[in-house]
């Protein structure tokens, strides 16, 4: 089977010490394709460094909403144009949560809706997190639609995204969320959601799936969620990789 890992942070500190070993070993494990995400200035630029040194590798840059006021998105821009050498792939990730910090609301849909601006201008797509914070996700998205493409990291159901996903043909990716016990909720919207909407992600080194709850998650671990994702579409797990992964090169716009 191939497997493309449509998000993961081998820019993080938790790789430093071994990022090389550990992309190799999911190379080797049938993992063709990985998206280096962003989440802020720094973090963007190890992403494309990454990607600019391996051929299966891609980067996806831009700023979080927990980084809301430390950097701008002049430098993200900046950052694009430097490097524009076609393995950029997506503006992300960026987005609402409201899960730690509730005060800065405000600041946070203005750094949202200034990077879809941005990957409007480049004609790019965007990758959107969204925590605790659905209902907004979905009003600033659809009064400031992406142009190139919308896909909802990390995807975790709730009637306005599903709503706002069906409506406007979004991509979602799920995770080892979908592993987890509170993904008990997810059979109803997961037969709501077309297969050709979905693709799938780590977002390594965060989000192990069970039965690894409390390691370090990698591109490696892509069987356990295809598996389980297999089971909530009752469709086989070989077709299932294949569609996925044509999911995944088209929503990115990369050739083979």
């Amino acid at each position: 089977m191939i497997y493309f890992d449509t998000h993961a942070h081998y820019n993080d500190d938790k790789f430093k010490d071994n990022v090389d070993e550990t992309i190799k070993e999911c190379i080797d494990a049938g993992v063709k394709k990985i998206n280096i995400i962003g989440y802020n200035v720094e973090s963007s630029k190890k992403a494309i460094e990454l990607a600019t040194k391996y051929d299966e590798l891609y980067s996806v840059i831009g700023i979080h909403p927990s980084d809301v006021g430390k950097c701008s998105v002049k430098e993200i821009e900046e950052l694009y144009i430097k490097n524009n050498n076609g393995k950029i792939v997506a503006i992300g990730e960026i987005g609402l949560d409201y899960y730690w910090v509730k005060d800065n609301k405000e600041e946070q849909k203005k750094l949202f809706i200034e990077q879809i601006e941005l990957a409007n201008k480049l004609k790019l797509p965007i990758v959107v997190h969204s925590r605790d914070a659905s209902l907004d996700t979905y009003l600033t998205l659809k009064e400031h639609p992406a142009k190139y493409g919308t896909l909802l990291h990390c995807f975790s159901p709730t009637e306005d995204l599903v709503r706002l996903v069906l409506e406007n043909k979004y991509m979602v990716a799920f995770g080892g969320n979908i592993t987890y016990d509170r993904a008990k909720s997810f059979p109803r919207y997961m037969d709501m959601i077309p297969v050709n909407q979905i693709v799938i992600e780590t977002d390594a080194p965060y989000l192990p799936p069970v039965p690894l709850r409390g390691t370090i998650n990698t591109s490696k671990n892509l069987p356990i969620i295809i598996g389980k994702l297999a089971e909530y579409k009752h469709i086989e797990v070989e077709e299932l990789s294949k569609i996925v992964y044509r999911n995944s090169l088209e929503f990115f716009n990369i050739k083979e």
